[in-house]
Order: C-alpha cells, then structure tokens, then sequence
C-alpha cells in the first residue's frame, strides 16, 4: 500500500496536465511513466519501501562547549528510512551562548530552540548495507530575542557618552544547509556517522540598534558558515 502511495505521488509530481492537446500527444502514457519512475525507484523488486525510524543526537554541539567554546547547541533527530534510499529528517534543537569580545567588550546573550527539516540520500543504496554515504539539504528556522551591551558610546554632535544596553530584541532567521557524511553501524541497531554542512543564510531579521551575532541552529550570523556534527544513532527495530 505504501509502495503505491510513493509511485503515485511521485507520479503526479511528473505528469503535470499541459498546456495543450498537442503537447499531451507527445508525452509518454502515465502508464509508462509510472513503470519508468518504479524501476527508477527500485518499487519493481522485493525491497518494502517503509524499512524503520531512526533516532540520534549531536555530540560535537555539548562537546564543543565543554572545551570552552562560546555557543552551546544540543539536538535530536527523527529520521524515516525509505527503500534503504531517501530519509526524510526532522531536527530540533536548543541553542545559546552568554559571550564576550575582549577585543570589543561587546557582551551577547541568547536562548532559543530551533528546527530544521530535509531529505537524506543514500548514494550506496543498491549495496544494501548497514553503513552508507549520503548527502542532503536542509531547511532551518528559529525564533528568538538577545541582548547586547557594551562600553558607552560618544555622541559625535554634541559629546558626551551614550549608553549601550539593548534588552529584549526579537528576531527570526530563515536558512537552508547543504550537506554530506558518512554512516557506519557499530553494534547492532547502534550506529554513528559523521556530517559536514554548508549553510546559507536566506533572511535574518535585523535591528536598527544591533544586528544578532549569533543565530540558534545556524551559528555566527555571517551569510555563509560551516558546520560539522557527530551523531550517535539508534535504529528502531522493525520487522
């Protein structure tokens, strides 16, 4: 049921109704489609297309604080195994730091959750492996408020220091994450794997006072950053 449920949707996805008569003509029947995008899928053999539910959590965000780090980000993840091939991910997480530049005195604090959701891709699918090679996209978003302080300011008309102590600023971020890594079983339904993640910042939404230096889930609020995560995986047991 489920096998059919995957072809059919994928099928419509591909056989949009066009524009004309005569472009219909020259489309391939839905029927071939079909068997094209089955065989594509691997859906013609005996591989059940549900295969489990995985649950992990990041080790590199807690250890990278312990070590005195500045940011502190833990995370589980939900993942779905379809045909051993796709694995839809669902990723939440918390993030904070509580930081100073000493070159600056620039004093940063803020607390939030964060989400993310994507697709994993099993590039070794056809070995049938417990361990594999994949890559993958992501897609995050946080919601949050920081504070910002430093040293006083000079007022460049008329003199005379201003205060800096902003308290409270809202914001969100939107950013999606290219992605590669490794899987490897270490005992029985135990595995670990390693990611490496490109990240692009899509929107961020800044203050005329101070713009958020750091973003839950995303890092240093530069438009670009890397990221590397180190998880410990266990797959539910399904027959």
């Amino acid at each position: 049921m489920l096998r059919s449920i995957l072809l059919l949707a994928i099928s419509l996805l591909l056989t949009v109704a066009p524009a004309s008569a005569q472009t219909r003509k020259m489309r391939p029947s839905a029927e071939s489609q079909r068997s094209k995008i089955a065989e594509w899928l691997d859906l013609t053999d005996s591989i059940p297309v549900f295969q489990g539910v995985s649950v992990m959590t990041d080790l590199v965000g807690p250890g990278w604080y312990a070590f005195g780090g500045d940011f502190l980000s833990t995370e589980v993840a939900v993942e779905v195994n379809l045909l051993n091939r796709f694995f839809p991910v669902l990723e939440v997480g918390y993030g904070r730091t509580d930081a100073t530049n000493e070159d600056t005195e620039l004093h940063y604090k803020t607390a939030a959750p964060y989400f993310r959701v994507g697709l994993n891709y099993n590039v070794q699918y056809k070995k049938k492996s417990p361990g594999y090679i994949f890559a993958g996209a992501r897609l995050g978003y946080t919601s949050f408020e920081y504070d910002v302080d430093g040293p006083p300011m000079t007022d460049p008309v008329w003199g005379g220091e201003l205060p800096f102590h902003f308290s409270g600023i809202r914001s969100h971020a939107l950013w999606t994450e290219l992605m590669i890594g490794v899987r490897a079983q270490i005992h029985k339904n135990f595995h670990m794997g390693w990611s490496f993640r490109y990240k692009v910042r899509l929107n961020v939404k800044d203050s005329p006072n101070a713009s958020p230096w750091y973003i839950p889930g995303f890092g240093a609020s530069d438009n670009t950053t890397f990221g590397v995560t180190y998880d410990l995986v266990y797959r539910i047991p399904w027959n």
